[in-house]
């Protein structure tokens, strides 16, 4: 069999390394193994937007030290040369994020993909797109380039099967689309619910829901036993609340236990809201909220309604928001009403207590929600969500019984759909076997280091403090935002 891997880069090292996992696998297999590689031709990637060179060298050192430790030939590593595919296109200006969403050529949505990349990197789910004309314009006609090069070098190559990363951003959305239409055997890959583990994605990206939602329930019907399944499951929400990392770093590790806002009174009627970043799926067909606008909207709609008067909100605001100044930030702390009170991102409120003393907890699509049901809370789920199917969240149509359900007192639902979840997140994927990850950020690979160890975890532990996180936060972002400024005058 001939397989085909796309490594447009190798800055994160968990992902190079499942791209090695799976050349390596397939070596082993005996199979024909080829890579797609950038050598700096790219001239904007999700880890190195703004294309530092330094950031290329140390990008392509990662990647061959990795590829000679899987001793893939020379002859086989086939380089983007995105040069050859650029187009001379009249792109239009974009008024706003949905007409660079809806922006196609050729059928290839590159404006969808170009809008994931923006969106994800400034941490804005309605940017300015005055700000980035440059960023725009250059990531379009790069992403309809590696739509060109990937089919090019597929038609030449001729593989069996192909592997990507994500599948979503402006360097490999179009891949993937190239790869459907070729209809070539597709998997991408991704972080699976523990670190040990890699997904493999067939034929879409891992954001895709009515995939994930079958895929829950192949998982639960598989030969391991009702009881093995339910402890498997438990634990991984136990490790959850305890503060072990997971497919991501945990957030409730800098909380202080048992710790609730000052204002909290258990003599009222208390609804724990735990909100998501708007970014995260601003760009993802399908994850749109059915009923409002966004989140904010949700929340002050919810407020001001004809509610219980002995009801009172608390607004988790989720910890990765810490530190941006975004649209959905200014406009969450402009809300105003005598029944809600916001919890900062970096509060170190505990937010598992304070789901246990709230009477329900109301998310978005939060792991929150399904979290809140296998302990024993009523959950509302108000959004999009891998689980929205599984028997445990009460799930609203409208906003009539939103409201209901706020002034109603609920019973707990049965736990089997969090069982279900937590059970899928445990055991979804394959596990590593020439990769052995120390940490979120990175591990061993065949028992080398591909990045240096050290500097991760000085890394880890300077995002570790509150006041150094945010300001380095802020800073990235302000660096950022200024370098694309000086680009768009070029």
């Amino acid at each position: 069999m001939k397989v085909l891997i796309y490594m447009p880069f190798s800055a994160w090292i968990p992902h190079l390394a499942t791209d090695l996992e799976i050349a390596a696998k397939h070596i082993d297999d005996g199979d024909e193994v080829h890579i797609i590689q950038c050598s700096g031709d790219l001239p904007s990637c999700e880890p190195n937007p703004n294309h530092f060179k330094l950031s290329c060298i140390l990008c392509k050192s990662r990647r061959d030290k990795g590829l000679n430790l899987i001793k893939l030939p020379r002859e086989n590593r086939h380089e983007l040369a995105l040069n050859n595919f650029i187009r001379d296109l009249d792109l239009p200006d974009f008024s706003s994020v949905q007409e660079l969403k809806a922006f196609e050529v050729d059928n290839v949505d590159i404006g969808m993909a170009v809008a994931s990349t923006l969106i994800s990197m400034v941490r804005e789910p309605n940017p300015d797109l005055s700000q980035y004309k440059n960023f725009i314009r250059k990531n379009l006609l790069m992403s309809i380039a590696v739509y060109d090069a990937i089919k090019h070098h597929m038609e030449e190559i001729k593989p069996d099967v192909f592997y990507l990363f994500n599948g979503r951003f402006a360097a490999s959305r179009p891949a993937l689309q190239a790869a459907q239409n070729l209809g070539i055997k597709t998997f991408v890959h991704d972080r699976a619910g523990i670190l040990q583990r890699y997904i493999l994605i067939e034929d879409t990206y891992p954001n895709d829901i009515e995939y994930q939602k079958n895929q829950i329930e192949m998982y639960w019907n598989d030969e391991r036993t009702r009881s093995e399944k339910e402890e498997m499951a438990r634990q991984w929400f136990e490790e959850r609340r305890g503060g072990k990392d997971q497919s991501w770093f945990s957030y409730t590790k800098s909380q202080r236990k048992g710790n609730l806002p000052e204002s909290f009174d258990s003599s009222k009627r208390n609804i724990a809201i735990f909100i998501s970043s708007e970014d995260e799926f601003e760009a993802i067909p399908g994850w749109q909220n059915p009923i409002y606008k966004n989140q904010n909207d949700a929340i002050n709609t919810m407020t001001n309604a004809d509610i219980d008067k002995n009801i009172m909100f608390y607004v988790r605001i989720h910890p990765n928001l810490k530190g941006l100044n975004t649209t959905q930030m200014r406009e969450l702390f402009e809300l105003k009403a005598p029944n809600l009170v916001i919890i900062p991102a970096d509060a170190k409120i505990d937010s598992y207590k304070l789901m246990g003393v709230c009477e329900k907890v109301i998310t978005f699509g939060s792991t929150m929600g399904i979290e809140s049901t296998f302990w024993g809370k009523p959950s509302l789920l108000i959004g999009r969500a891998f689980y929205e199917d599984l028997e445990g969240c009460y799930v609203p149509k409208n906003h009539g019984e939103v409201i209901n359900l706020i002034n109603r007192r609920l019973n707990p639902a049965p736990n089997q759909g969090a069982l279900k979840y937590g059970y899928w997140q445990s055991v979804y994927g394959l596990p590593y076997i020439y990769y052995s990850p120390e940490s979120v950020r990175g591990g061993k690979f065949m028992g080398v280091y591909l990045k240096n160890p050290v500097v991760d975890r000085l890394k880890d532990k300077i995002l570790a403090v509150d006041q150094l996180s945010r300001l380095i936060v802020n800073l990235a972002y302000f660096i950022r935002k200024c370098t694309w400024k000086i680009l768009r005058t070029r």
